[in-house]
């Protein structure tokens, strides 16, 4: 007998088998036993009449040694009823055997018994048959089958369909057995379930009952039959039921019992553990129908901690990435990879400026009033943050204004190239905006980011550079109501950036609920993610308040525009929203609520996995955010520094 170990992934659906490790106290038992075998090899090639005194009291020490060894894993106690056994007085058990089959079966059938949420062994025996032997009795059946079908048609009796069916297929199998194409073999599948208490064991029961039956598999629990059904789904290989079914090659390698969510591919960057079956997570985003990504989780369930570590391993790969980071939890890993750290914040000397244009834009938007166009575009939905509520007649004024701004640069419709002219900047808007007839007021509002105490960040010619790798945007210094404008200018400025020339990249917004917010600040993250793919873009959002991303009208749309969700361990109060967004089931749902830190459910495209994130040591310290760990790291630094003084 076997203990059983239930392992602490709520997401591994079969019950693993395991021996119990045995104390210190057996380790003496264990070291005679391997020294007394070597003796037993050769004394039970010799016949008992030959064997001396000593040679029996080395066998009998030998037997009395296994018997220990079995006691310590068989269970305390085990009562067997009718119907079920009890062992140790707290654990139940009922077996199962399957008693008939559908004539049509389909691969994949047995993953919703094996992916089932409960404690449970499934036990396959197979075996093989003499397809002479077989097609002897094939023919035999077939001749019985035709001459039923003629005496009932001399008989004008109506005609029988099943008979016919059962013709049909038993010449179908004739043809391919004797075509050496398949084989015949005979097949038995038992089931043991485990359960704490009566009620949990029939819920259990009429749930496996049920998955089966919907696939016309019939099962009978093996009553006055437990303990020999029960061996029988043992790993002893001892089949001592013998209730089989007559199945060819085919169907029989549906029955293949690995059948788990799997999402291995042969390139790409390993994401993490399948929790389904412990095979690796691999795959390449850029491969799936767009490269767009969402992380959805509560605080500290790893959201960032994964993201970074997809960023390590991209790096990797020649990936460029942009990270917007509201919390500086970027600084390590961007010093780490080289690359740039861009505080954006009223005190900092790095400067964006909002009426920039790219240089060139590839494709269909080279035309010529396109690029201005467009900017002018997302320069409304930028001042509309800025100002707050608008009126159409408001919006009709600054759509002039910004248009007479760019053409005091020599900026039109019709010039070819504006992207090589220097651009305006916000005083020079404002300046237009005073002389218009119903721009006072907005000019007067917008006068606060130039002049008052909001000056400096937005109204000064940019003065940054996208050389390196990795450039992170750090934003955590500025007050709460200007990171949704700062953010709407970065992601503003990097978007031209990309346009202007094709490159693998990655674009990273962490806490996207600070765009979600507004509604023009959400239109353009999800025209920015809705046209991502053309340009070799991958975008990136993270965010933890679920409602505010999904309560958005451009929530759903930028999810649906999407082929890579992450969801790891939720909140009750968000799961509800998310088990809608995304079409969970409730096992799903019960997963996400109960995992761990770094574990979760990952979809990409069709396919979905429960998964364990992991990382190597040297990776974990570089993209580590834990405030345990990073303390230590700065002690571990400073005791080190005064130890070379």
């Amino acid at each position: 007998m076997e203990a059983k170990h239930t392992p602490q992934n709520p997401a591994q659906k079969v019950q693993a088998k395991q021996f119990i490790p045995l104390g210190q106290k057996m380790l003496p038992i264990i070291d005679e036993l391997l020294g007394l075998h070597q003796e037993v090899e050769g004394i039970v090639k010799t016949s008992k009449e030959s064997l001396s005194t000593e040679d029996k009291d080395v066998i009998k020490r030998y037997e009395e040694g296994l018997q220990k060894i079995l006691d310590i894993i068989a269970p305390a106690g085990m009562k067997i009823e009718r119907n079920k056994i009890i062992l140790n007085d707290s654990l139940l058990l009922r077996s199962f055997f399957a008693y008939n089959w559908p004539s049509q079966i389909f691969p994949n059938w047995l993953s919703q018994i094996i992916n089932y949420d409960a404690e449970m062994d499934i036990s396959q025996f197979i075996y093989p048959a003499s397809s002479r032997t077989i097609l002897r009795m094939l023919r035999k059946k077939v001749a019985e089958m035709r001459s039923s079908i003629r005496i009932l048609q001399q008989r004008g009796i109506v005609r029988d369909p099943q008979l016919e069916a059962a013709l049909q297929d038993a010449e179908e199998l004739r043809d391919i057995l004797a075509r050496g194409r398949e084989k015949l073999f005979q097949f038995g599948m038992y089931i043991t379930i485990y359960a704490e208490d009566e009620d949990k064991l029939k819920k259990i029961q009429t749930d496996i009952e049920s998955i089966l039956g919907g696939k016309l598999i019939l099962t009978k629990p093996a009553v006055f039959q437990m303990e020999h059904a029960w061996n029988s789904t043992l790993p002893y290989g001892l089949d001592e039921l013998d209730i089989s079914r007559n199945m060819n090659t085919s169907p029989l390698a549906t029955s293949f019992p690995f059948s788990s969510s799997d999402l291995t591919d042969d390139h790409g960057i390993l994401y993490g553990i399948n929790r389904h079956n412990d095979s690796l997570v691999i795959f390449d985003r850029f491969d799936l129908p767009n490269a767009n990504s969402n992380v959805f989780a509560t605080s500290g369930a790893g959201k960032s901690y994964t993201v970074k570590l997809e960023i390590l391993r991209s790096m990797m790969y020649g990936t460029d990435v942009f990270v917007i980071d509201p919390e500086n939890e970027y600084s390590e890993l961007c010093k780490v990879v080289g690359g740039s750290y861009i505080p954006i914040s009223l005190q900092s000397s790095f400067r964006i400026n909002p009426f920039d244009l790219p240089k060139a834009v590839r494709g269909e938007e080279a035309e010529t009033g396109e690029i201005l166009r467009s900017a002018i575009i997302n320069l409304h939905g930028l001042f509309k943050l800025m100002l707050g509520t608008i009126t159409p007649s408001e919006e009709g004024i600054l759509d002039k204004a910004i248009l007479d701004t760019y053409a005091l640069k020599g900026i039109t419709m019709t010039t070819k190239e504006p992207g090589v002219l220097e651009p305006p900047v916000l005083g020079n808007l404002i300046d237009v905006l005073m002389t218009s007839d119903g721009g006072e007021h907005m000019a007067q509002t917008l006068q606060k980011y130039t002049q008052g105490s909001f000056s400096g960040l937005f109204d000064k010619p940019t003065n940054i550079e996208l050389q390196k790798q990795m450039v992170v945007f750090q934003i955590r210094d500025l007050e709460d109501v200007l990171r949704p404008i700062a953010i709407y200018v970065v992601l503003n400025f990097l978007w031209n950036s990309i346009r202007a020339d094709l490159k693998k990249r990655m674009l990273i917004i962490d806490e996207a609920w600070n765009l979600m917010q507004h509604e023009d600040s959400a239109r353009f993250l999800y025209g920015l993610i809705k046209r991502a793919r053309k340009y070799y873009l991958g975008v990136t959002t993270i965010t933890q308040d679920v409602d505010d991303f999904v309560n958005s009208p451009y929530g759903k749309p930028i999810v649906t525009n999407t082929s890579m969700q992450l969801l790891l361990k939720q909140s009750a109060t968000a799961i509800d929203q998310l088990q809608k967004l995304f079409y969970l089931t409730e096992g799903e749902k019960y997963l996400l609520l109960s995992s761990g830190v770094g574990q979760g459910i990952l979809f990409a495209d069709k396919k979905h996995v429960a998964i364990q994130i992991m990382a190597s040591p040297e990776e974990h310290n570089t993209i580590t955010t834990n405030p345990a760990e990073i303390l230590k790291k700065e002690k571990d630094a400073a005791d080190a520094a005064k130890k070379l003084i």
